[in-house]
């Protein structure tokens, strides 16, 4: 690994690291607001660290990072294939013999109290198509800004590092620095709010599952845009199976359990085969090669 990829590690991970421990002897809940907007802040922290690195290095600040805006379809996948990720990763949380599918669940119970002021009448299948609506709307407006600042390191300036490299091998190793610089936040109880000592490692399990897919839609665009998007799309909707799920088990339903598992090995699994046989690119059987 070269001295300005672990540099950059080093950095992103120090400054993270204090950043979360001055929250949590501030009084920080994860759970509230106040957790809300530092997550949204810590997002920034990678983009700072590769402007960090860049300097040091004496690189061009913020080049040939894979930022271009020009449109293709896999603008669309990236907004899409969340939707229906989250979705599959709900339906097999429900398959769990210790949970199911239901529309009593508090929390939903009180989301639907809370929007039957602006929609009267409102119930639980049009709250989950509002929801599936404004996850898409924010995907590609706010929650990809914000999204923006952590994929201008991972799948920006990070993966242009491991050009070169195989393509599993560098989903791996970037999948394990993104689930480790997430520790002091899920120890914290952020999605993991039952379990986050065990949290602490399946995120990082979650992080190598999802960034073979993430990795594969950067390529594929020639953008690193569509990532934010893809990122932004899929914090939209993680909480669906909270809200859907009764006897909702952290570690084994949702997205970042392993439902969430299960659903993205077939997306991975569907992505390869296209790659392979249909699309026959073998990108995700060959090396890194940005353009």
């Amino acid at each position: 690994m070269k001295n300005k990829t672990l540099l950059f590690i080093l950095i992103v991970c120090i400054i993270s690291w204090i950043a979360s421990t001055v929250f949590y002897l501030l009084g920080g809940d994860m759970q509230d607001i106040s957790g809300i907007v530092f997550c949204t802040g810590l997002m920034f922290i990678p983009l700072l660290s590769v402007i960090i690195t860049q300097f040091i290095f004496h690189e061009p600040i913020l080049k040939n990072l894979g930022i271009s805006f020009r449109f293709n379809r896999w603008f669309v996948v990236a907004a899409l294939l969340p939707i229906a990720i989250n979705l599959v990763a709900l339906a097999v949380s429900a398959a769990f013999p210790s949970m199911r599918f239901s529309t009593e669940t508090p929390i939903l119970q009180n989301a639907l109290e809370k929007m039957s002021e602006q929609i009267p009448g409102i119930n639980a299948y049009g709250l989950l198509g509002i929801s599936l609506l404004s996850g898409l709307f924010s995907s590609l407006t706010i929650n990809a800004v914000v999204a923006f600042g952590e994929e201008i390191a991972w799948r920006g300036w990070l993966l242009k590092q491991f050009e070169g490299v195989s393509f599993l091998k560098t989903a791996l190793v970037i999948g394990v620095i993104w689930g480790i610089w997430h520790a002091p936040i899920i120890l914290m109880g952020h999605n993991y709010p039952q379990h986050p000592a065990a949290g602490a490692a399946m995120m990082v399990l979650f992080c190598i599952m999802i960034t073979p897919v993430m990795q594969y839609i950067r390529i594929k665009a020639h953008s690193m845009i569509p990532a934010a998007i893809f990122h932004g799309a899929i914090n939209a909707g993680v909480g669906l199976s909270m809200m859907y799920i009764d006897g909702f088990n952290d570690l084994l339903g949702g997205l970042p359990g392993v439902a969430g598992f299960i659903t993205l090995l077939i997306v991975n699994l569907i992505l390869f085969a296209i790659d392979k046989w249909v699309t026959k690119e073998n990108i995700y059987t060959g090396q890194i090669k940005m353009l």
